[in-house]
Protein backbone atom coordinates (compact mmCIF):
# COMPACT_ATOMS: atom_id res chain seq x y z
CA UNK A 1 0.00 0.00 0.00
CA UNK A 2 1.12 3.25 -0.86
CA UNK A 3 1.36 6.26 1.47
CA UNK A 4 0.00 9.03 -0.72
CA UNK A 5 -2.02 11.91 -0.49
CA UNK A 6 -3.71 11.39 -4.17
CA UNK A 7 -7.37 10.02 -4.26
CA UNK A 8 -6.66 8.25 -1.16
CA UNK A 9 -8.92 4.96 -0.20
CA UNK A 10 -9.52 4.46 2.77
CA UNK A 11 -10.29 0.99 2.89
CA UNK A 12 -6.97 -0.36 2.64
CA UNK A 13 -6.36 0.97 6.46
CA UNK A 14 -10.04 -0.26 7.57
CA UNK A 15 -8.03 -3.73 7.84
CA UNK A 16 -5.16 -1.89 10.33
CA UNK A 17 -8.02 -1.39 13.37
CA UNK A 18 -9.45 -3.90 15.37
CA UNK A 19 -13.16 -4.57 14.32
CA UNK A 20 -15.70 -2.44 16.68
CA UNK A 21 -17.55 -4.86 19.50
CA UNK A 22 -20.78 -4.83 18.86
CA UNK A 23 -21.96 -3.28 22.06
CA UNK A 24 -19.30 -0.68 21.80
CA UNK A 25 -20.63 2.83 22.38
CA UNK A 26 -22.19 5.21 19.75
CA UNK A 27 -19.26 7.19 20.13
CA UNK A 28 -16.68 5.36 19.23
CA UNK A 29 -18.82 4.40 16.46
CA UNK A 30 -18.56 8.08 15.49
CA UNK A 31 -15.10 9.17 16.33
CA UNK A 32 -13.55 6.02 14.37
CA UNK A 33 -16.11 7.66 11.45
CA UNK A 34 -15.01 10.64 11.96
CA UNK A 35 -11.46 9.79 11.57
CA UNK A 36 -11.63 7.63 8.07
CA UNK A 37 -13.68 10.72 6.78
CA UNK A 38 -10.65 12.64 7.65
CA UNK A 39 -7.94 10.08 6.50
CA UNK A 40 -10.17 9.94 3.45
CA UNK A 41 -10.25 13.70 2.68
CA UNK A 42 -6.26 14.62 4.00
CA UNK A 43 -4.75 11.13 3.15
CA UNK A 44 -1.37 9.69 5.03
CA UNK A 45 2.02 11.56 5.48
CA UNK A 46 3.98 11.92 2.57
CA UNK A 47 7.80 13.90 1.95
CA UNK A 48 5.73 16.60 1.17
CA UNK A 49 4.49 17.17 4.78
CA UNK A 50 7.02 18.91 6.50
CA UNK A 51 6.88 17.63 9.65
CA UNK A 52 7.49 14.28 7.99
CA UNK A 53 9.86 15.14 5.87
CA UNK A 54 12.99 12.69 6.88
CA UNK A 55 10.68 10.01 7.40
CA UNK A 56 11.02 6.50 5.35
CA UNK A 57 8.14 6.84 3.93
CA UNK A 58 8.05 3.68 1.80
CA UNK A 59 9.53 1.53 4.55
CA UNK A 60 6.45 2.96 6.38
CA UNK A 61 3.95 2.25 3.67
CA UNK A 62 5.19 -1.37 3.01
CA UNK A 63 4.75 -2.52 6.64
CA UNK A 64 1.42 -0.91 6.79
CA UNK A 65 0.27 -3.32 3.42
CA UNK A 66 1.96 -6.51 5.08
CA UNK A 67 0.38 -5.64 9.04
CA UNK A 68 -2.59 -6.80 10.48
CA UNK A 69 -4.09 -5.85 13.82
CA UNK A 70 -2.47 -6.74 16.91
CA UNK A 71 -3.85 -9.68 19.05
CA UNK A 72 -3.80 -9.79 22.78
CA UNK A 73 -0.85 -11.64 24.65
CA UNK A 74 0.29 -12.68 28.25
CA UNK A 75 3.36 -11.92 29.30
CA UNK A 76 5.41 -12.98 32.54
CA UNK A 77 5.48 -10.31 35.42
CA UNK A 78 9.24 -10.42 35.50
CA UNK A 79 9.81 -9.99 31.52
CA UNK A 80 7.84 -6.16 32.76
CA UNK A 81 10.45 -5.22 35.23
CA UNK A 82 13.18 -6.30 33.07
CA UNK A 83 11.95 -4.29 30.18
CA UNK A 84 10.88 -0.92 31.75
CA UNK A 85 11.71 -1.41 35.64
CA UNK A 86 10.46 -1.12 38.97
CA UNK A 87 9.88 2.64 39.93
CA UNK A 88 7.61 2.25 43.73
CA UNK A 89 4.48 4.15 42.04
CA UNK A 90 1.03 2.89 40.74
CA UNK A 91 1.61 0.53 37.13
CA UNK A 92 -0.88 0.58 34.08
CA UNK A 93 0.55 -2.27 31.31
CA UNK A 94 -0.88 -2.42 28.18
CA UNK A 95 0.11 -5.54 25.99
CA UNK A 96 -0.30 -4.92 22.23
CA UNK A 97 -2.96 -1.96 23.34
CA UNK A 98 -4.80 -4.86 25.35
CA UNK A 99 -5.33 -3.96 29.45
CA UNK A 100 -3.75 -6.40 31.90
CA UNK A 101 -5.02 -6.39 35.09
CA UNK A 102 -2.60 -9.01 36.47
CA UNK A 103 0.33 -7.36 35.36
CA UNK A 104 -1.41 -3.66 36.91
CA UNK A 105 -1.49 -1.61 40.15
CA UNK A 106 -3.43 1.22 39.85
CA UNK A 107 -4.60 3.61 41.89
CA UNK A 108 -8.24 5.05 42.84
CA UNK A 109 -7.58 7.51 45.95
CA UNK A 110 -9.32 10.69 46.03
CA UNK A 111 -5.62 11.92 45.34
CA UNK A 112 -5.06 10.36 41.52
CA UNK A 113 -7.18 8.07 39.66
CA UNK A 114 -5.47 5.27 36.89
CA UNK A 115 -6.78 3.09 35.17
CA UNK A 116 -7.93 1.67 31.75
CA UNK A 117 -10.35 3.77 30.12
CA UNK A 118 -13.13 1.66 30.38
CA UNK A 119 -13.34 1.86 33.95
CA UNK A 120 -13.11 5.87 34.41
CA UNK A 121 -15.61 6.68 36.69
CA UNK A 122 -18.89 8.45 35.30
CA UNK A 123 -18.16 11.79 36.88
CA UNK A 124 -14.77 12.18 35.24
CA UNK A 125 -15.65 11.14 31.82
CA UNK A 126 -16.02 14.43 30.62
CA UNK A 127 -12.55 15.24 31.65
CA UNK A 128 -10.76 12.53 29.53
CA UNK A 129 -13.37 13.56 26.50
CA UNK A 130 -12.54 17.45 27.16
CA UNK A 131 -8.72 16.16 26.06
CA UNK A 132 -9.20 13.81 23.44
CA UNK A 133 -11.14 16.46 21.46
CA UNK A 134 -9.21 17.62 19.77
CA UNK A 135 -8.08 18.16 15.76
CA UNK A 136 -6.27 15.57 14.06
CA UNK A 137 -2.87 16.44 13.13
CA UNK A 138 -2.22 13.84 10.62
CA UNK A 139 -3.22 10.38 9.23
CA UNK A 140 -1.05 8.14 11.86
CA UNK A 141 -3.23 9.77 14.44
CA UNK A 142 -6.75 9.71 13.02
CA UNK A 143 -5.83 6.01 12.26
CA UNK A 144 -5.09 5.72 16.27
CA UNK A 145 -8.06 7.39 16.98
CA UNK A 146 -9.71 5.29 14.63
CA UNK A 147 -9.02 1.77 16.76
CA UNK A 148 -10.86 2.84 19.28
CA UNK A 149 -9.17 0.70 21.78
CA UNK A 150 -8.90 1.13 25.67
CA UNK A 151 -6.64 4.26 26.87
CA UNK A 152 -4.40 4.17 29.74
CA UNK A 153 -5.95 7.20 31.91
CA UNK A 154 -4.22 9.27 34.56
CA UNK A 155 -6.58 12.15 36.23
CA UNK A 156 -4.73 13.82 38.73
CA UNK A 157 -7.53 15.70 41.23
CA UNK A 158 -7.08 19.70 41.48
CA UNK A 159 -4.75 20.59 44.56
CA UNK A 160 -3.29 17.11 44.68
CA UNK A 161 0.21 16.10 45.21
CA UNK A 162 1.22 12.42 43.90
CA UNK A 163 4.29 11.18 46.55
CA UNK A 164 5.67 8.49 43.44
CA UNK A 165 5.72 8.61 40.00
CA UNK A 166 2.96 6.53 37.98
CA UNK A 167 4.27 3.89 35.79
CA UNK A 168 2.37 3.47 32.18
CA UNK A 169 3.92 0.60 30.09
CA UNK A 170 2.82 -0.46 26.82
CA UNK A 171 4.48 -3.69 26.02
CA UNK A 172 4.89 -4.61 22.28
CA UNK A 173 4.38 -8.74 22.07
CA UNK A 174 5.14 -9.36 18.23
CA UNK A 175 3.37 -12.65 16.76
CA UNK A 176 4.25 -14.78 13.80
CA UNK A 177 2.93 -12.25 11.15
CA UNK A 178 3.75 -8.39 11.49
CA UNK A 179 0.83 -6.63 13.23
CA UNK A 180 -0.19 -3.51 14.38
CA UNK A 181 -1.15 -1.80 17.32
CA UNK A 182 -2.67 1.68 18.42
CA UNK A 183 -1.78 2.04 22.22
CA UNK A 184 -3.15 5.44 23.70
CA UNK A 185 -2.63 7.41 26.98
CA UNK A 186 -4.69 10.13 28.53
CA UNK A 187 -3.36 12.27 31.25
CA UNK A 188 -5.06 15.11 33.22
CA UNK A 189 -3.50 17.22 35.52
CA UNK A 190 -5.94 19.47 37.77
CA UNK A 191 -5.66 23.20 38.85
CA UNK A 192 -3.07 22.94 41.21
CA UNK A 193 -2.10 19.66 41.20
CA UNK A 194 1.43 18.04 41.05
CA UNK A 195 2.40 15.15 39.07
CA UNK A 196 5.01 12.87 38.21
CA UNK A 197 4.85 10.09 34.95
CA UNK A 198 7.05 8.01 33.21
CA UNK A 199 5.43 6.65 30.05
CA UNK A 200 7.73 3.29 28.90
CA UNK A 201 7.06 1.71 25.16
CA UNK A 202 9.01 -1.23 25.03
CA UNK A 203 9.15 -4.92 23.32
CA UNK A 204 9.77 -8.36 22.81
CA UNK A 205 11.91 -9.62 20.06
CA UNK A 206 10.56 -9.46 16.79
CA UNK A 207 8.97 -7.25 13.81
CA UNK A 208 6.08 -5.03 14.79
CA UNK A 209 4.35 -1.95 14.26
CA UNK A 210 3.01 0.61 16.72
CA UNK A 211 1.24 3.63 16.29
CA UNK A 212 0.72 5.90 19.66
CA UNK A 213 -0.83 8.58 20.63
CA UNK A 214 -0.79 10.52 24.01
CA UNK A 215 -2.70 13.34 24.99
CA UNK A 216 -2.10 15.47 28.33
CA UNK A 217 -3.93 18.29 29.97
CA UNK A 218 -2.71 20.26 32.32
CA UNK A 219 -4.57 22.77 34.46
CA UNK A 220 -3.97 26.25 35.68
CA UNK A 221 -0.98 26.04 37.78
CA UNK A 222 -0.28 22.28 37.19
CA UNK A 223 2.65 21.20 37.47
CA UNK A 224 3.86 17.98 35.29
CA UNK A 225 7.58 15.57 34.59
CA UNK A 226 6.69 13.15 32.28
CA UNK A 227 9.22 10.94 30.62
CA UNK A 228 8.58 8.80 27.61
CA UNK A 229 11.19 6.33 27.37
CA UNK A 230 11.13 4.12 24.15
CA UNK A 231 12.89 1.39 24.11
CA UNK A 232 11.08 -1.09 21.59
CA UNK A 233 13.23 -4.47 20.38
CA UNK A 234 15.01 -3.99 17.12
CA UNK A 235 12.86 -5.16 14.42
CA UNK A 236 10.22 -2.54 15.28
CA UNK A 237 8.63 0.23 13.96
CA UNK A 238 7.53 2.75 16.58
CA UNK A 239 5.46 5.87 15.57
CA UNK A 240 4.92 8.49 18.60
CA UNK A 241 2.35 11.29 18.57
CA UNK A 242 2.55 13.19 22.04
CA UNK A 243 -0.01 16.52 22.36
CA UNK A 244 -0.10 18.62 25.04
CA UNK A 245 -1.80 21.59 26.33
CA UNK A 246 -1.03 23.96 28.86
CA UNK A 247 -3.50 26.66 30.72
CA UNK A 248 -1.87 29.53 32.43
CA UNK A 249 1.37 29.37 35.13
CA UNK A 250 1.24 25.52 34.49
CA UNK A 251 4.86 23.64 34.17
CA UNK A 252 6.02 20.97 32.34
CA UNK A 253 9.10 19.23 32.73
CA UNK A 254 9.42 16.45 29.49
CA UNK A 255 12.39 14.15 28.62
CA UNK A 256 12.17 11.97 25.93
CA UNK A 257 14.23 9.34 25.56
CA UNK A 258 14.75 7.08 22.24
CA UNK A 259 16.96 3.98 22.34
CA UNK A 260 14.72 1.24 20.28
CA UNK A 261 13.07 0.54 17.03
CA UNK A 262 14.53 0.11 13.68
CA UNK A 263 12.30 2.79 12.76
CA UNK A 264 11.30 5.27 15.24
CA UNK A 265 9.03 8.77 15.20
CA UNK A 266 8.30 11.01 18.18
CA UNK A 267 6.00 13.98 17.34
CA UNK A 268 5.96 16.15 20.86
CA UNK A 269 3.83 19.35 20.62
CA UNK A 270 2.90 21.78 23.10
CA UNK A 271 0.35 24.46 23.30
CA UNK A 272 0.03 27.00 25.30
CA UNK A 273 -3.87 28.11 25.73
CA UNK A 274 -2.81 30.67 29.02
CA UNK A 275 -0.78 33.06 30.06
CA UNK A 276 2.92 32.58 32.06
CA UNK A 277 3.35 28.71 31.26
CA UNK A 278 6.65 27.07 31.27
CA UNK A 279 7.68 24.03 29.20
CA UNK A 280 11.04 22.76 29.23
CA UNK A 281 12.20 19.77 26.87
CA UNK A 282 14.69 17.38 26.16
CA UNK A 283 15.22 14.61 24.89
CA UNK A 284 18.06 12.06 24.07
CA UNK A 285 18.21 9.40 20.45
CA UNK A 286 21.05 6.48 20.78
CA UNK A 287 21.25 5.03 17.38
CA UNK A 288 23.57 2.22 15.99
CA UNK A 289 22.82 -0.55 13.53
CA UNK A 290 21.12 1.13 11.16
CA UNK A 291 18.39 2.86 12.80
CA UNK A 292 16.35 5.57 11.73
CA UNK A 293 14.83 7.92 14.29
CA UNK A 294 12.96 10.94 13.57
CA UNK A 295 11.99 13.85 16.73
CA UNK A 296 9.81 16.41 15.59
CA UNK A 297 8.81 19.21 18.59
CA UNK A 298 6.67 21.85 18.62
CA UNK A 299 5.90 24.86 21.09
CA UNK A 300 2.76 26.84 19.56
CA UNK A 301 2.56 29.69 21.53
CA UNK A 302 -1.17 31.21 21.53
CA UNK A 303 -1.06 33.12 24.75
CA UNK A 304 1.08 36.13 25.97
CA UNK A 305 3.95 35.41 28.35
CA UNK A 306 5.14 32.05 27.89
CA UNK A 307 8.29 30.04 28.27
CA UNK A 308 9.36 27.03 25.98
CA UNK A 309 12.93 25.83 26.03
CA UNK A 310 14.12 22.36 23.54
CA UNK A 311 17.41 20.74 24.40
CA UNK A 312 17.95 17.60 22.12
CA UNK A 313 20.68 15.39 21.39
CA UNK A 314 21.45 12.55 19.17
CA UNK A 315 24.61 9.92 19.00
CA UNK A 316 24.66 8.19 15.80
CA UNK A 317 26.81 5.30 14.95
CA UNK A 318 27.61 3.69 12.01
CA UNK A 319 24.81 3.77 9.17
CA UNK A 320 22.20 5.10 10.73
CA UNK A 321 20.61 8.48 10.82
CA UNK A 322 18.57 11.09 13.15
CA UNK A 323 16.92 13.70 12.47
CA UNK A 324 15.37 16.69 14.56
CA UNK A 325 12.66 19.83 13.68
CA UNK A 326 12.45 21.69 16.22
CA UNK A 327 9.32 23.97 15.02
CA UNK A 328 8.42 27.39 17.28
CA UNK A 329 5.35 29.00 16.59
CA UNK A 330 4.10 32.37 17.92
CA UNK A 331 0.77 33.98 16.51
CA UNK A 332 -0.38 37.15 16.06
CA UNK A 333 -0.88 39.10 18.74
CA UNK A 334 0.99 36.91 21.20
CA UNK A 335 3.67 39.39 23.12
CA UNK A 336 6.32 38.74 25.82
CA UNK A 337 7.44 35.25 24.54
CA UNK A 338 10.49 33.22 25.12
CA UNK A 339 11.46 30.23 23.73
CA UNK A 340 14.63 28.41 22.93
CA UNK A 341 15.64 25.56 20.94
CA UNK A 342 19.24 23.31 20.84
CA UNK A 343 20.24 20.06 19.22
CA UNK A 344 23.57 18.79 19.48
CA UNK A 345 24.46 15.00 17.34
CA UNK A 346 27.51 13.08 17.91
CA UNK A 347 28.43 11.52 14.81
CA UNK A 348 30.52 8.56 15.80
CA UNK A 349 31.08 7.45 12.50
CA UNK A 350 31.79 8.78 8.58
CA UNK A 351 29.15 6.68 7.45
CA UNK A 352 26.08 8.32 10.07
CA UNK A 353 24.15 11.03 9.35
CA UNK A 354 22.28 13.52 11.08
CA UNK A 355 19.51 16.16 10.02
CA UNK A 356 18.61 18.90 11.80
CA UNK A 357 16.44 21.82 10.84
CA UNK A 358 14.98 24.90 13.04
CA UNK A 359 11.71 26.04 12.20
CA UNK A 360 10.41 28.97 13.36
CA UNK A 361 7.29 31.27 12.47
CA UNK A 362 7.07 34.44 14.55
CA UNK A 363 4.16 36.75 13.96
CA UNK A 364 4.34 38.97 16.59
CA UNK A 365 7.40 41.43 17.50
CA UNK A 366 7.47 41.34 21.20
CA UNK A 367 9.22 37.82 21.48
CA UNK A 368 13.02 36.17 22.52
CA UNK A 369 13.72 33.17 20.19
CA UNK A 370 16.79 31.60 19.56
CA UNK A 371 18.29 28.74 18.06
CA UNK A 372 21.11 26.54 17.70
CA UNK A 373 22.11 23.18 16.31
CA UNK A 374 25.72 21.48 15.93
CA UNK A 375 26.77 18.28 13.73
CA UNK A 376 30.35 16.48 14.79
CA UNK A 377 32.52 14.23 16.11
CA UNK A 378 34.25 13.39 19.62
CA UNK A 379 36.53 16.76 20.40
CA UNK A 380 40.00 16.16 19.43
CA UNK A 381 41.42 18.59 22.09
CA UNK A 382 39.33 17.02 24.56
CA UNK A 383 40.72 13.70 23.38
CA UNK A 384 44.09 14.85 23.95
CA UNK A 385 43.67 16.06 26.83
CA UNK A 386 42.37 13.00 28.50
CA UNK A 387 45.11 11.21 26.66
CA UNK A 388 47.80 13.79 28.05
CA UNK A 389 46.86 12.86 31.41
CA UNK A 390 47.49 8.90 31.03
CA UNK A 391 43.98 7.98 29.86
CA UNK A 392 44.07 5.01 27.30
CA UNK A 393 42.59 6.07 23.92
CA UNK A 394 39.24 3.41 24.06
CA UNK A 395 38.22 4.75 28.18
CA UNK A 396 39.15 8.46 26.86
CA UNK A 397 36.65 8.27 23.75
CA UNK A 398 33.66 6.57 26.39
CA UNK A 399 34.25 9.06 29.09
CA UNK A 400 33.25 12.03 26.53
CA UNK A 401 30.45 9.90 24.91
CA UNK A 402 29.27 9.12 28.28
CA UNK A 403 29.50 12.43 29.41
CA UNK A 404 27.50 13.64 26.57
CA UNK A 405 24.87 11.27 26.75
CA UNK A 406 24.23 11.61 30.70
CA UNK A 407 23.81 15.73 30.42
CA UNK A 408 19.97 14.42 29.65
CA UNK A 409 19.85 11.12 31.42
CA UNK A 410 21.33 12.45 34.80
CA UNK A 411 18.12 14.81 34.83
CA UNK A 412 15.73 12.43 34.84
CA UNK A 413 14.16 11.01 37.99
CA UNK A 414 13.39 9.04 40.01
CA UNK A 415 16.90 7.52 40.42
CA UNK A 416 15.60 3.70 39.59
CA UNK A 417 14.76 5.29 35.73
CA UNK A 418 18.18 7.22 35.80
CA UNK A 419 19.57 3.48 36.80
CA UNK A 420 17.19 1.46 34.19
CA UNK A 421 18.61 4.29 31.37
CA UNK A 422 22.24 3.67 31.66
CA UNK A 423 22.27 0.47 31.87
CA UNK A 424 20.14 0.12 28.36
CA UNK A 425 22.54 2.43 27.10
CA UNK A 426 25.58 0.65 28.60
CA UNK A 427 24.42 -2.77 26.88
CA UNK A 428 23.76 -0.79 23.68
CA UNK A 429 26.58 0.84 23.18
CA UNK A 430 30.28 -1.06 24.36
CA UNK A 431 31.94 2.30 24.02
CA UNK A 432 29.85 3.99 26.41
CA UNK A 433 29.40 0.96 29.13
CA UNK A 434 31.84 2.61 31.51
CA UNK A 435 30.25 1.89 34.96
CA UNK A 436 29.60 5.39 37.45
CA UNK A 437 32.24 4.08 39.59
CA UNK A 438 35.16 3.85 37.31
CA UNK A 439 34.37 7.27 36.15
CA UNK A 440 34.20 8.38 39.67
CA UNK A 441 37.64 6.85 40.05
CA UNK A 442 38.84 8.46 36.98
CA UNK A 443 37.83 11.71 37.85
CA UNK A 444 39.44 11.77 41.01
CA UNK A 445 42.59 10.58 39.83
CA UNK A 446 42.65 13.64 37.52
CA UNK A 447 41.86 16.24 40.42
CA UNK A 448 44.96 14.87 42.23
CA UNK A 449 47.00 14.97 39.69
Amino acid sequence: MAVTNTAFEVAPLERLVHPLPTESANGTAARRSEAFAWIAEHGMPTRHDEPWHYSPHNELGTAMGNAAPAQARSVDPSTIESLAGQHGGPRLVFVNGFYSADLSDPATSSEVWCGPGGQVPSEQHSLVETAEAREFTDGFHALNRADGGEAAVVIAAPGSTTDAPIHIVHLTAPGDTLEVAHPRTVIVIGQNASAAIIESFVGLDGAALRNTDTTISLGADATLTHHRVQTEAGEAIHIGHTDVIQAANSTLMSTSVMFGARIARNAFRVEFTGEHATANLSGIQVLNEGQRHDTMITADHRASSCYSDQEFKSVIEERSRSSFSGHIIVRPGVVDTDAHQTNRNLLLSPNGQADTRPWLEIFADDVRCTHGATVGRLDDEALFYLRSRGIEADLARSMLIDAFIREVIDTVKPKSLRDHLKAIVAAKHAEVSIGHDDLHREAKRLDAS
